[in-house]
């Protein structure tokens, strides 16, 4: 390792480097300085040495900041952009058609391109510099790394790789955005004085040879922590092994957690057992403890897990910690919990690391495979629903089962684990948990396929990892993903992203739209794993390694491979409805009449957070941070229109929106208008949802409650002092309540006849929208309405219309607005409609606008400009839309409208739909 630069000098070789001026960067430095980035120190030898950490801030500041005075707020706001997509393409304004192909389908991702995947851009440089201290991974970094690419016009940055397939090579853009919720720097801030246009946009590129270079300036950050923990001889002997100083701190604190954890099992092995030991179970080569846990309410033919505890634990205080026992009670499997003997690892950890432990036919995993057996003999269980988990060592022995054993394993979870043979030897699984070790998706695959003979199908795969984890490193999770994503044929970007319990979870699906790997990534968590102790449903219990975080992650595991389901669908039948927000019936009359309208409605509207109206069938409309519930019957006919269950029906989406509203709305609108008329309404009339007057609800239950007095037509009742107690009017104040949430639009019936209309001069009609008393304008039509057809009626001729911006208002950042709905599919469904697009995203290269059609989240259909604009003037026809891969289940469809600017500058997508219909498909009541 080369003797890395004191801070004052380092300034001065990067200016040099970057072409800058010295007393720039002596200037930029002294910024950072005064506002606290980095604490004072004195410029000569004494100065403190310069990082990987202090250069990659110094880096951003001087490439991203266009005037001096911005150095602190670019760093500051620089260095916390979020990663985003991951292309294999240039950046150039583009309209793409069609569902977008994965960018890593025909080339070999690099390495540090996973580095990279998961942290912000300023950690991810300052990584990228500490490369270039070590000559092995600064090998790595000469060959996959191309350069930093950072713009002073928008808020965005990119780390660019070199990735190539058999016969090419291309360039792989690693982008990083604004976080949500968070402002451009105060040069593209008009709030702040700034400009949100700036006219020439600038960027800055910085190429490999130069990372190389700065980064060989520095001062690894790594410390060394000269005092072992001694827990006794034996223990201490292995830690000697770990001869590198730099994972010292990290092996104490181990050995800190490691020996709570030991009493712990030593306390709980005391007590009464719940657990059968059996002695007899074959060979056993890898003298292992078969301990057995069967539930009273065990199912017939029931699926089991294989629990494996880690290091320092045994089977009953893993269990105990996890909760896997409690889920066998509630679920009704058999759990199997090898346990290791402290004669085999003084720390009792599964020796995954060793050549005899991590073979198919030999030592631990034959033990484990043998008490499988005995399993399936013993107690009846269905071989099909096999499964395997456990916790660091018990992870890494997870790992290798399902590699050894794919055949006899259905699913397994990694918990805080590392990949299969990643180590051969103790020192190598030091350095592996502790650093970790960097593969290609295709070199962790052939380890896993070379494993065994079997040809698939392949076990289907958890992985879960605290984000804080400084003993297993998580870059061990996203090794592990690249492993098991390699050996089921998928590429390195998901199909989904969420947050669950929030956590940061990533789902890959096969071509058949099944989830087959899923990632955890739990915030602030350190070693261990995850439990929800508390709450109506707890699993598990906080103790050493176990971190009452909120989240169950066992729970999560065994709804991920369906232990849940049967169990989980007969409780549901006897579960009460959740309790309503606020709680409103309907007078029996006007039920009727809806009942007659919607047959599957239910007897009564439960008003939730978020307005939801539950009934029997499922159809969201989604309007970004909340969404508005709406059930109502799917419509089934055949090709002439009629009603018709019979094979191959049809269901014709917008008829089935049309019937569930509840209102009557009469007169024409123009195909294509852009705004909201006295005909539309967003799902309904005077701006509530389905129609569905929420302030007359209101006043009613209050009535019925005694808190109002009863009579009056609603116009009566809605002003203050009718008949409310003090004078107070309760339903308005929650009715203006729900306006200000968005929740409802009252807008349109109060300013009907404010808003003008103005001839598009293509014979379409649009409103100006309504304007408040003080002329301040209001933004209708920011969500899905239903436009009716030409007679002025919702039937066949009736459109969904839907808009969504970004960059006004204050707000930047990807906007959203969908529209789903369930349907039950059948063996060949197919998909059409008929759309118009106005999709205006020519603010800068990053901005985008787009329309995306997704079944369960797997996209199907999709357009997409990006950068520039794109309009369809005529009606665009998508026919016979293959949904084959999603056949004989019931599953979501939806139209997603999003818009997404990084800077102040607007940024919108608008469509029109028509002649929305599903072929071979049936609505869910049906079956």
């Amino acid at each position: 390792m080369s003797k890395g630069l004191r801070r004052y000098e380092f300034s001065e070789r990067l200016a040099d480097i970057i072409g800058a001026s010295r007393r720039d960067l002596r200037f930029r430095v002294t910024l950072l300085v005064t506002a606290g980035l980095i604490p004072p120190g004195p410029r000569g030898p004494g100065s403190p040495p310069a990082t990987p950490g202090y250069a990659a801030d110094l880096l951003i500041g001087a490439m991203s900041a266009p005037q001096q005075s911005h150095t602190v707020e670019a760093i500051q706001c620089y260095r916390a952009l979020r990663p985003s997509a991951s292309v294999a393409v240039d950046n150039t304004p583009r309209v793409v058609i069609g569902p977008q192909r994965s960018p890593f389908a025909d080339i070999h991702s690099p390495d540090l391109l996973f580095l990279a995947d998961r942290l912000r851009f300023g950690e991810a440089l300052s990584r990228l510099l500490a490369c270039a201290l070590d000559s092995e991974t600064r090998g790595v970094l000469a060959r996959t790394l191309f350069g930093v690419w950072i713009s002073r016009g928008f808020p965005v940055a990119s780390l660019q790789f070199v990735a190539g397939s058999d016969s090419s090579q291309t360039i792989v853009t690693k982008r990083y955005e604004l976080p949500e919720g968070a402002r451009p720097p105060a040069w593209l801030d008009p709030d702040r004085g700034g400009s949100a246009d700036p006219g020439l946009f600038h960027t800055v590129f910085l190429p490999v040879n130069k990372v190389i270079e700065i980064g060989q300036l520095t001062t690894s950050e790594d410390e060394m922590t000269p005092r072992m923990l001694d827990l006794g001889p034996t223990i201490t002997n292995i830690a000697n092994l770990v001869r590198d100083g730099r994972h010292r701190r990290r092996w104490d604190a181990f050995l800190s957690n490691a020996r709570a954890a030991r009493a712990a099992a030593e306390k709980l092995d005391t007590r009464d057992s719940r657990y059968t030991e059996v002695a007899d179970f074959g060979s056993n080569p890898g003298n292992l403890r078969m301990l057995t846990y069967i539930p009273n309410t065990i199912q017939e033919s029931a699926p089991l897990v294989v629990v494996l505890h880690g290091c320092t634990q045994t089977a009953a205080s893993y269990d105990h910690g996890a909760g896997w026992s409690t889920l066998a009670d509630r679920h009704g499997f058999a759990l199997l919990l090898p346990e290791q003997r402290r004669r085999n690892n003084p720390l009792r950890c599964f020796n995954w690391f060793r050549n005899e432990d991590f073979r198919r036919d030999d030592g631990e995993p034959l033990s484990i495979r043998q008490m499988v057996d005995r399993m399936i003999s013993e107690h009846g269980i269905d071989r099909t629903r096999v499964y395997v988990t456990g916790l660091s060592a018990g992870g890494a022995m997870t790992s290798v089962m399902l590699a050894t054993h794919p055949d006899v394993f259905a699913g397994g979870a990694v918990v805080a684990g590392v990949p299969y043979q990643c180590a051969n030897g103790l020192q190598e699984a030091f350095e592996t948990i502790f650093q970790g070790q960097s593969r290609s998706a295709g070199e962790w695959g052939d380890l896993v396929r070379a494993a065994s003979s079997h040809q698939g199908p392949w076990p289907k795969v958890s992985v879960w990892h605290g984000e804080a984890d400084s003993t297993v490193k998580p870059i061990n999770a996203e090794e592990v993903l690249k492993q098991w994503t390699n050996v089921h044929g998928l590429g390195a970007l998901p199909t989904i992203e969420t947050t669950t319990d929030g956590c940061s979870r990533r789902i890959w699906r096969n071509a058949d739209g099944k989830d087959v790997v899923e990632a955890y990534t739990v915030p602030g968590m350190s070693h261990g794993q995850a439990v929800k102790a508390g709450g109506p449903v707890p699993c598990g219990n906080a103790a050493p390694f176990f971190h009452d975080v909120g989240i169950a992650s066992a729970d999560h595991i065994a709804r991920f491979w369906g232990l849940t389901d049967v169990v989980a669908e007969t409780r549901a039948k006897s579960r009460p409805a959740a309790s309503p927000s606020i709680h409103a019936e309907i007078d029996d009359e006007p039920r009727q009449k809806t009942e007659d309208a919607a047959p599957h409605m239910a007897s009564e509207i439960q008003i939730k957070a978020g307005i939801s109206i539950d009934r029997d069938n499922q159809c969201t409309a989604d309007s970004g941070q909340e969404s508005t519930q709406v059930t109502a019957p799917l419509v089934a006919r055949d090709e002439a229109g009629q009603s018709d269950r019979a094979s191959s029906p049809t269901l014709d989406l917008l008829a089935f929106v049309a019937k569930s509203l509840t209102t009557n709305m009469t007169g024409s609108v123009e195909p294509g208008s852009g705004g909201a008329t006295d005909n539309e309404r967003t799902f309904g009339g005077g701006g509530m949802p389905l129609g569905i007057d929420i302030q007359d609800i209101l006043s009613k239950s209050f009535e019925a409650a005694g808190l109002l007095k009863g009579g009056g037509n609603k116009r009566s009742r809605s002003r203050a002092g009718s008949g409310a107690p003090l004078g107070i009017d309760i339903p308005g104040i929650l009715s203006t309540s729900f306006e200000a949430a968005g929740l409802i639009n009252r807008g349109l019936d109060r300013d009907r006849d404010s808003g003008p209309r103005t001839s598009t001069g293509d014979g379409s009609v649009e409103t100006g929208g309504s304007e408040s008393s003080t002329g301040e304008k209001r933004h209708d039509g920011s969500g899905w309405q239903l436009l009716a057809g030409e007679q002025g009626t919702l039937g066949d001729g009736s459109q969904l219309f839907g808009d969504v911006r970004s960059g006004i208002d204050g707000e930047i950042g990807n906007k959203a607005r969908s529209f789903t709905c369930q349907v039950m599919l059948g063996d060949q469904p197919r998909l059409g409609y008929e759309r118009r697009l106005d999709l205006n995203a020519a603010a800068n290269p990053f901005t985008k606008a787009s329309l995306t059609v997704l079944v369960d989240g797997v996209v199907v259909d999709e357009v997409s400009a990006i950068g520039m604009d794109y309009v369809e003037t005529e009606w665009t026809a998508q026919s016979d839309i293959d949904l084959s891969r999603f056949g004989g289940r019931t599953t979501t469809l939806t139209f997603e409208l999003a818009a997404n600017s990084n800077v102040f500058v607007e940024v919108s997508a608008k469509a029109w739909l028509r002649h929305i219909e599903v072929h071979d498909a049936t609505t869910p009541a049906a079956h």
